[in-house]
């Protein structure tokens, strides 16, 4: 497996090209469709799928247009579906050149974990994990987690934009702080780092922040 990380857009959100010998899918495409298009053609890679960690304008950005150029699925959880529907709530409407309303997409929490595992060759596993939006999620592949927007290096994800909710991240980053502690982490935006640093040094991960519930926001 190798994982090819591009920072992309106004927001420098981490797009990921996942792939496994010349099969290839895309996790968060959010802008800049010509550079990723450019990087699968270097690579000689065919793309599969794009599956995205959340639905806001940042991550979503380039999605339409590998969709018509490349014919191929977008994968997003059904608790998203409110947000990439709306301009309002995906932010496009205030961030974005032209407003963002996705009408072709398909459901994660519709397919087995298998179905994923059948197309890319690996083990990988989703879990919804809400907070950041109700649709959130993470990827679990290799040794390898991809977070989205609910965990950083020294950081996690905001609660104040369309579908955050602070108890429910509070909730997510209980469940993430008991894994594997030596999973890479890819987070939706920073730089790469290790769960067990981020364990031992991510306030958001403390005992402090976590059993402080909502006082913190």
């Amino acid at each position: 497996m190798k994982i090819r990380k591009l920072i992309l857009g106004f927001f420098n959100v981490n797009c990921y090209i996942v792939s496994c010998d010349n099969s290839c899918f895309i996790i968060d495409p959010g802008a800049d469709f010509e550079y990723i298009d450019s990087c699968i053609k270097e690579e000689k890679l065919t793309l599969g799928f794009i599956l995205n960690t959340h639905g806001h304008y940042d991550h979503i950005g380039a999605v339409p247009d590998i969709i018509d150029n490349y014919k191929i699925p977008f994968y997003i959880h059904s608790k998203d579906e409110f947000i990439i529907t709306d301009p309002d709530k995906n932010l496009s409407t205030i961030f974005g050149k032209n407003e963002l309303l996705l009408t072709t997409y398909k459901f994660i929490d519709a397919q087995k974990n298998s179905f994923f595992r059948k197309i890319t060759g690996e083990e990988l596993e989703i879990i919804n994990m809400p907070g950041h939006t109700p649709g959130s999620v993470v990827i679990k592949m290799g040794n390898y987690l991809f977070t989205g927007d609910l965990l950083f290096r020294d950081g996690a994800g905001r609660t104040d934009l369309p579908g955050g909710n602070a108890d429910e991240l509070i909730k997510s980053l209980n469940i993430v702080k008991k894994f594997d502690p030596e999973l890479s982490v890819c987070p939706g935006h920073g730089a790469t780092t290790k769960l067990k640093f981020e364990i031992e040094n991510n306030f958001y991960l403390s005992s402090k922040f976590l059993e402080g519930g909502k006082n913190w926001f």
